[in-house]
């Protein structure tokens, strides 16, 4: 009864320290406070499995042995055991989850989560405490925990035990190597040489030391070098995985927070460091500030532009360390005691041309190395890549930042034009609104007068809906033209469009005294969006609208051409110099007095969108034509439309 007892509270602080591992492994500060609550639970169990009969109540026998029995309270540390364990695989499904799956990080979690998930089928040892007779091999499903574990450990770097090893194995060799020293050499001085000579045992055991002394640094190097030669090759041949990570991280990434994570977190791994952290130059306040780190350094770390630890990097391109050659530099105090802040041993500066962009920190190796000049040679060939990286995505980012205000920026010039557009063609539309308006003001005034004449009340019914129409009809079609729209391509039929189109314009034309027509455009259908098609054809007529002045022909002519459908627009106005042609097309540029030049820049640009192109013939005092080259719409779309045509007239 005893041993069931200490059996099962062994399972009980079993759980809970694989909660506390995975708490510590996951860095999970948030649970401690729910760790503390599992310690102070799992004494209490002990304290009840020890002093009371409550958790376990006797044994029972099965044919297959002897086994305890389950007491009033044991669901209750059924239920504690499971929560903890089910915590586990739920914290690790969770970080597995948003994991990065380049990470070695990433194959950690997912090996400790399947043996977690591995050992879960144990609990059926649990099934005879409640008297049920089954034989509990759950012990296999918890060993297949541990050698997962250990798979996890030896194949994905789960601990740092080749450090164990190494060490193990080196204090193993010397202790070896100076009892065989000594056994040596009391055999030689008190077997052999007695023989000859007398030789007092203390001259035998300063023998022995000196002999130790001479031999202890060059065994115990070459020691280490066998032991990581044949034991930690693969895990300690940095030199090619820093060039992997020049070639995956430092080039492929272009995403700067991406970069600089992925940076620190891949050099721990590969270069077995305690941390790693990196500084970069903030260029608006001209400041240095910790932007990752892993391990080591303060990421609220801010060191200003005339500090002697940046000066020194920017003056000397060289890095700042404590190891090797560079433990025989003189630097200045403030630059190592800068050092010893951040917790690093080896400062290398990233330089981009002249200009010092940040700084990589390096934390001691965990093996208790050195750097050596081979290491400084790869971490500055890579510190310089990094350097080219970290621009690169900087880049990238002002980009992408400047990219997106000129989007913002054209958007907010195409609606201005546009509202100026429609705003002109409001004022036009404002005598043909005045008309229906007048019409139906006289027969609202008439009507209390001759409500009683049937003729006057039939031509009120008739009249008054139909100037309703027409003045609905004519700010719809401004609130269309005013409203932004996203393209969507559809078959337009043109005979209509470009009629609508002249209409918005009649009265300016009167005006000026214009002849405006339209040509061909019956049974042509044109694949676009007939808003923006819309536009671009009344922009371009505005245009002609403005070099007519004193009257003249606007002609609009539509045909087709290989699967395509040109809109020629043209006027007899004053034409456009040779030397301005080539400039009519950018935007902001403009021959008129007034305006803002956005006009043709905006047709060009829907055009392209449309996937097609646009032309300009001019020459001045013979007019000019734009010519709109769209695609034509295939023939069963193109009848489609033909017919919504048809069936609106």
């Amino acid at each position: 009864m005893v041993c069931a007892k200490i059996a099962c509270t062994s399972v009980a602080f079993y759980s809970l320290f694989l909660y506390q591992f995975v708490v510590a492994f996951l860095a999970l500060k948030t649970e401690i406070k729910w760790l503390i609550f599992g310690y102070i639970i799992t004494f209490g169990l002990f304290l009840g499995f020890v002093f009371t009969d409550y958790f376990l109540s006797g044994i029972r026998h099965y044919p297959w042995g002897y086994y305890s029995r389950a007491g009033l309270l044991h669901p209750i540390y059924l239920v504690i055991n499971f929560s903890m364990w089910l915590r586990c695989v739920y914290l690790l499904y969770r970080t597995y989850s948003y994991e990065q799956s380049l990470s070695s990080r990433h194959n950690q979690l997912k090996y400790t989560l399947i043996a977690f998930l591995i050992a879960m089928p144990a609990t059926i040892d649990y099934i005879p405490k409640y008297g049920i007779d089954f034989y509990p091999f759950g012990f296999i499903f918890a060993l297949s925990f541990v050698f997962t574990i250990a798979y996890a450990i030896v194949r994905h770097q789960l601990l740092d035990i080749e450090v164990i090893i190494k060490r193990t194995l080196v204090f193993a060799g010397l202790v070896g190597s100076v009892v065989a020293v000594v056994s040596l050499m009391a055999f030689v001085s008190q077997d052999l040489l007695t023989r000859v000579v007398t030789i007092p045992e203390w001259l035998s055991n300063v023998l022995a030391a000196g002999v130790i002394a001479g031999v202890y640094g060059p065994l115990r190097n070459w020691l280490v070098n066998v032991t990581e030669r044949y034991l930690f090759q693969r895990k300690y041949d940095y030199k090619e995985l820093l060039l992997k990570f020049t070639d995956q991280v430092a080039i492929e990434i272009s995403n700067l927070k991406q970069l600089l994570s992925m940076t620190v977190e891949r050099l721990t791994e590969t270069v077995k460091l305690d941390g790693c952290s990196l500084i970069l130059l903030n260029r608006d306040t001209r400041q240095y500030e910790s932007v990752a780190a892993k391990g080591i350094g303060a990421l609220s770390l801010t060191l200003a532009d005339t500090e002697p630890f940046i000066t020194f990097l920017r003056e000397t391109h060289e890095p700042i360390g404590i190891d090797g050659t560079l433990s025989k530099v003189r630097f200045p105090a403030e630059v190592t005691s800068r050092l010893d802040q951040l917790q690093a041993r080896l400062c290398l500066p990233l330089m981009l041309h002249e200009d010092l962009i940040g700084v990589l920190c390096l934390g001691k190796k965990k093996s208790d190395e050195e750097f050596t000049k081979d290491d400084l040679d790869i971490l500055q060939t890579l510190a310089g890549t990094l350097a080219i990286a970290i621009s690169n995505a900087q880049l990238f980012a002002e980009l992408a930042k400047t990219n997106a205000q000129l989007k913002t920026a054209m958007a907010r010039l195409l609606l201005q034009e546009r509202q100026a557009t429609a705003g002109q063609i409001a004022a036009g539309m404002a005598h043909e609104i005045k008309n229906p308006l007048t019409a139906i003001k006289t027969f609202s005034e008439l009507l209390p007068e001759r409500f009683d004449d049937a003729e006057f009340r039939e031509k009120c019914a008739r009249i008054v809906p139909s100037e309703v129409s027409r003045i609905v009809a004519l700010v719809q079609a401004l609130c269309d033209f005013a409203r932004p729209a996203e393209p969507r391509l559809q078959p337009v039929a043109l005979s209509p469009l470009l009629a609508d189109t002249l209409a918005l314009l009649s009265n300016q034309c009167v005006a000026q005294r214009v002849d405006a027509r339209a040509e061909g455009a019956d049974r042509l259908q044109a694949r676009a969006d007939p808003q923006q098609l819309k536009q671009m054809v009344l922009n371009l007529c505005l245009n002609s609208l403005e070099a007519m002045p004193d009257g003249g022909q606007l002609t609009v002519r539509a045909r087709a051409r290989a699967g395509e459908v040109c809109l020629e627009i043209g006027d007899t106005g004053c034409g456009i110099a040779p030397e301005q042609q080539a400039r009519i097309w950018d935007p902001f540029f403009t021959t008129k007095t007034h305006g803002m030049g956005l006009g043709l820049a905006i047709v060009r640009q829907l055009i392209e969108r449309h996937g097609g192109r646009m032309t300009l013939t001019s020459a001045p005092g013979r007019g000019t034509t734009v010519t709109l080259t769209l695609p034509g719409a295939p023939a069963v779309e193109a009848r489609h439309a033909e017919c919504h045509a048809e069936a609106a007239e």
